[in-house]
């Protein structure tokens, strides 16, 4: 069960689990998952929390290792109002790596301009999805979703299913893209229990 003492359940879903050379799902590479879900919507919470149940049964089933809930995450961020860069550094890094894969974060990802009535400030934000799962190997990102290309969009439930039904070769599809770190950028901001 999950209990969270904040409304806003913002949270990174940090999951660990076995890959092999191959970029599959099975064998000696450590994979760590990160989950994120923003809690600033409404009649979302039952959808999210089906992703975090497939999760925890994916951990009981020993395809990942372990599971932390932690982090923020928001439904629009500037550069200017964030007081913590980690929301736009975590999506500069999911960018990078759908540009070196030839696909877009978008429409999952929205990056546009932000004005304010009666004023001449103009704001770049990012609005975030209401769920999306990074897939690292190491210090590699291995997958972001949701993210598309020309032909179609992939998402983070088919990301779970291919995890699910033992895919060991889904995310060979991807080219990963080194990153200098092994743990969330976003610090653990509520208290929770998965």
């Amino acid at each position: 069960m999950l209990y969270v003492t904040t409304y806003f359940w913002e949270r990174v879903l940090r999951v660990s689990g076995e890959a092999s050379d191959e970029k599959a799902m099975t064998g000696d590479t450590h994979l760590r998952a990160e989950l994120y879900l923003r809690g600033d919507t409404y009649g979302t919470f039952d959808a999210q929390q089906q992703v975090l149940n497939r999760v925890k049964r994916l951990e009981a089933n020993g395809v990942f290792s372990e599971s932390m809930v932690a982090g923020e995450w928001q439904r629009i961020r500037t550069m200017a109002e964030d007081k913590r860069s980690e929301a736009i550094q975590t999506y500069e890094e999911f960018k990078d790596w759908a540009r070196e894969n030839g696909h877009s974060l978008e429409p999952a990802f929205e990056r546009r301009n932000r004005s304010y009535v009666g004023m001449d400030r103009v704001d770049d934000v990012v609005v975030f999805p209401v769920v999306s799962l990074a897939i690292y190997d190491s210090d590699d990102l291995e997958g972001v979703f949701p993210c598309s290309d020309e032909e179609r969009t992939y998402t983070v439930g088919d990301a779970l299913e291919a995890f699910e039904r033992g895919d060991e070769h889904w995310l060979a599809q991807f080219d990963s893209l080194s990153v200098d770190r092994t743990d969330p950028l976003l610090e653990p901001g509520v208290d929770a229990t998965i």
